[in-house]
């Protein structure tokens, strides 16, 4: 039986597979067509199968897979060419989709930097005041140093931060302005009756028993110091005390009224 490729003129059986190309024609629009012809059907083909006949130097030609199956004969070597080549285009195509993952990847990573960036940028516009001066702060305070850090690292502060941060740069501001208002009350040895607000009190034991060191200040935002067992307030209560002036100090800068001997006249 004579076979339908020596038929069709196209060599002389047997025959053998050699290898597979790809044949595409671009339609201009990114999408693409068949561009090659089978040379036994005529029907439009992307991939070529070449085969050669048994005549030494003769003509290779090009037909499709299905008109290899559709002759019912065996093509020698043509199972191995199509094994390598469906292996080729499945290695392709995971490459391809590879690709495309990590294209997508980078461009969600690009996007989430871009509105992290405005993100940042919208946060320091809206605290521009809180950046400023945490940016140019020189101090010693450790929680602070922290912030500045962070603000140089992260470009934002959380919102527990910034209210911490807030909360340190009024204590500062009440410092200083502790510091450029608090004057020293009479003279020492003077007996003076005072208004006083407490501000603090440190609880300090020992074999002798408790004493109390209250931080206080008056109605004109004096600084007022007692050491002693007398309890003239808690945190926060306002009392009149009359008492004697012991010393005058200066404590980081604020000026103090130590006082000594005192007697609470009244509760505020």
């Amino acid at each position: 039986m004579i076979h339908p490729f020596q038929k069709s003129g196209l060599g002389t059986a047997p025959f053998s597979c050699t290898h597979v190309t790809e044949n595409i024609f671009e339609n201009g629009d990114g999408t693409t067509k068949a561009g090659g012809c089978c040379d036994y059907c005529g029907t439009g083909i992307r991939w070529e199968f070449w085969i050669k006949g048994s005549i030494a130097g003769a003509k290779q030609f090009k037909v499709g897979c299905d008109c290899v199956a559709k002759t019912g004969w065996g093509i020698d070597g043509f199972e191995k060419v199509r094994a390598a080549h469906t292996r080729a285009r499945r290695q392709a195509g995971a490459q391809s989709r590879r690709a495309a993952r990590q294209a997508q990847v980078a461009a969600e990573r690009a996007q989430k930097l871009v509105e992290r960036q405005e993100a940042t940028q919208a946060w320091r516009d809206a605290n521009s005041a809180v950046v400023v001066r945490l940016t140019a702060y020189e101090g010693t305070n450790s929680f602070l140093r922290d912030m500045i850090q962070n603000l140089a690292q992260w470009g934002n502060l959380s919102a527990r931060q910034l209210e911490a941060v807030e909360s340190c740069f009024a204590v500062i501001d009440r410092t200083e302005a502790a510091r450029a208002n608090s004057q020293y009350v009479g003279a020492v040895g003077d007996k003076v009756t005072l208004t006083i607000t407490v501000e603090r009190i440190i609880v300090l034991e020992s074999q002798f028993g408790t004493n109390y060191i209250t931080i206080a200040r008056d109605e004109q935002g004096n600084a007022i110091t007692y050491k002693g067992k007398t309890d003239i307030g808690n945190k926060g209560d306002t009392n009149t005390v009359k008492a004697s002036v012991k010393e005058h100090t200066v404590y980081n800068g604020i000026k103090q009224t130590v006082i000594q001997r005192p007697k609470l006249l009244e509760v505020a």
